[in-house]
């Protein structure tokens, strides 16, 4: 039993907002090698209040309103806020725990070190946070498992160079690849080869399942919203989150590559990654100094055995 902390930045239940990180909460729940002990938010896909809220939402939907959900950084650590969410009229507000995120982190780890993976699906602020407040909260921790990065093709988007999580606070992201810990890094490179198509989310929207209607409604709407931003889109949407998730309990899914990873935090290339896999194992400088993994990076994947795994797990809650 891998015993899991979520890290969200989730929008699902708003309009037009992205619906990967939803499935990744309903996957940890789902999947019976997963104990959910704690779930924190941050901003990103929408500003940590909304995301706060729809959480807490989400886990009453999914009949797990026991799992403790302590709200997280507001900001990035130096960056403006990038985007405002909302929450429907109808969704009740409810209160996370007092605790904010990071501090809940590191207290939750201290009890059990050694034994509490991380995932991390949202921006690095709140995890940046823990190791500054504790110095030994990485090499405390069992795993880091961390939606983030593009490592072997750019992203093709002169505004956003880095993928968007990164993008949004990069000076975090270098604060978790000089900690110490080799977190698991699946990014882009894989995220965009699993995905839910219309048909799918159509049909989830069709079924008498509660979740999988309340899901599949607001997965139509996302595909549809990027249909309209992206044409070459058309048709399915990536699950970038949940793949994660299943890196936690399926790590055979995917195909990883031990590297020296560096982020870029000026601003022309911000949030961009440099994945040196370490074939001639010297720094580029020529020093003779020898450079150590800091990240193990997902370079491929198994698209239809995760379609399969996350399908059939969905359909047990």
């Amino acid at each position: 039993m891998e015993r899991v902390m979520l890290d969200v930045d989730l929008a699902m239940g708003a309009p037009g907002s992205d619906v990967d990180d939803g499935f990744a909460l309903a996957l940890a729940l789902a999947d019976p090698d997963i104990s959910l002990e704690l779930v924190t938010t941050v901003n990103g896909n929408t500003d940590v209040a909304s995301a706060t809220t729809l959480t807490l939402e989400l886990l009453h939907r999914l009949g797990h309103p026991e799992v403790p959900v302590h709200r997280g950084a507001q900001v990035p650590l130096l960056r403006p806020q990038a985007k405002f969410g909302s929450v429907p009229e109808e969704v009740v507000v409810r209160e996370p725990r007092p605790m904010p995120a990071a501090a809940a982190m590191v207290e939750h780890v201290r009890a059990n070190p050694g034994e509490i993976t991380l995932v991390a699906v949202g921006p690095l602020t709140n995890v940046a946070l823990a190791m500054r407040l504790d110095h030994t909260f990485a090499s405390s921790l069992k795993r880091l498992v961390i939606m983030g990065g593009v490592f072997n093709q750019p992203t093709n988007e002169t505004r956003m160079p880095g993928e968007y999580n990164i993008w949004n606070d990069p000076e975090a992201a270098e604060i978790v690849l000089g900690s110490g810990i080799v977190a698991q890094w699946v990014g882009l490179d894989v995220t965009l080869k699993v995905r839910v198509t219309m048909e799918e989310a159509r049909a989830m929207a069709a079924s008498d399942h509660e979740f999988a209607a309340f899901a599949g409604r607001y997965t139509v709407a996302w595909i549809d919203h990027l249909s309209s931003r992206r044409p070459e889109q058309v048709g399915s949407c990536a699950m970038h989150d949940p793949l994660a998730v299943a890196a936690v309990t399926h790590p055979e899914l995917i195909t990883w590559q031990d590297s020296y990873v560096q982020v870029e935090t000026g601003d022309r290339l911000r949030g961009a990654m440099l994945a040196d896999p370490l074939t001639r194992g010297w720094a580029p400088d020529g020093d003779g100094t020898k450079l150590e993994p800091n990240a193990s990076i997902a370079v491929d994947v198994d698209a239809a055995g995760f379609t399969r795994f996350f399908m059939d797990k969905l359909k047990e809650l």
